[in-house]
């Protein structure tokens, strides 16, 4: 493969790498997130928009990875999509027991 374009560290096994890392930790804040709501009551609008921000975010590295992917001839990650797909899950997740867990508050508390 010709690296005049790229760094070798930005290419492993003729896959472009460079943005795994940073999927890496949007999918570990996105598990972070889904803690918090079990654990704790996590208001509505900020886990709303912590989900969008992540899921936009993580959404615009994979297409821009995809655009610099094709621009150079390599392989993209497939390792950069599985996150996604996962970072997708579990902000979905997030945004449900939180929405579940204010339903069951308000229902509760219209019933005494």
């Amino acid at each position: 493969m010709d690296h005049r374009f790229t760094y070798h560290n930005f290419v492993t096994n003729n896959v472009f790498s460079l943005l795994d890392p940073i999927f890496l930790v949007i999918f570990l804040f996105s598990i972070l997130l889904l803690i918090m709501v079990c654990i704790k009551k996590t208001p509505i609008w900020l886990c709303a928009i912590f989900a969008s921000l992540t899921v936009i975010v993580s959404g615009q590295l994979l297409w821009f990875s995809a655009i610099i992917v094709d621009e150079l001839g390599i392989g993209g990650s497939t390792e950069d999509f599985i996150l996604f797909m996962g970072i997708l899950v579990t902000q979905f997740l997030a945004l449900y027991i939180t929405v579940l867990k204010s339903y069951k508050k308000e229902k509760n508390r219209n019933t005494h």
